[in-house]
């Protein structure tokens, strides 16, 4: 399949608020309260939350019932997610989070790849760097006006 069939976006946001509350908002059950259209669905959790080996899914039409799982979680530095569409692609969503100046930096990498021909042709009509952009760009407010409710 070659190089082609993958894209990788990396974007760096600020995030109003202390670096253990912003991390503890980058878990699939919290997006639920300020992420607008997720709709996580948590299959094995030990604590009901974001941990190392969590399992979720969402579903977000065209695609199907995507599968998550938790690949890293090291409390307020670093969480990854794997994302599996099947048939069409697999996504690693990394978040590294550090402190800055009484704000939270969160440096999202998302690293597409195409499980097959109409994955990249979804991922070649769909998955642009600037949509990417856009979407992070939002999380400062909305997880901004989550902490403060």
């Amino acid at each position: 399949m070659g190089n082609t069939l993958r894209k990788q976006f990396s974007h760096t946001v600020m995030v109003p608020g202390d670096l253990a509350a912003v991390f503890a908002s980058l878990c699939p059950v919290a997006e639920l309260d300020w992420a607008p259209g997720w709709n996580a669905v948590m299959v094995y959790s030990a604590s009901g939350k974001a941990e190392r080996g969590c399992v979720f899914t969402t579903r977000h039409d065209p695609m199907p019932t995507m599968v998550w799982v938790c690949s890293v979680y090291d409390l307020n530095q670093e969480v990854e997610y794997i994302r599996v569409v099947p048939d069409h692609f697999v996504t690693v969503v990394n978040i590294k989070t550090s402190e800055v100046g009484g704000q939270t930096q969160c440096v999202v990498t998302y690293t597409h790849t195409a499980l097959s021909a109409g994955g990249a042709a979804f991922m070649g009509s769909h998955l642009t760097e600037q949509s990417f952009k856009s979407d992070i760009d939002e999380w400062p407010a909305q997880i901004a006006a989550y902490l403060a409710s």
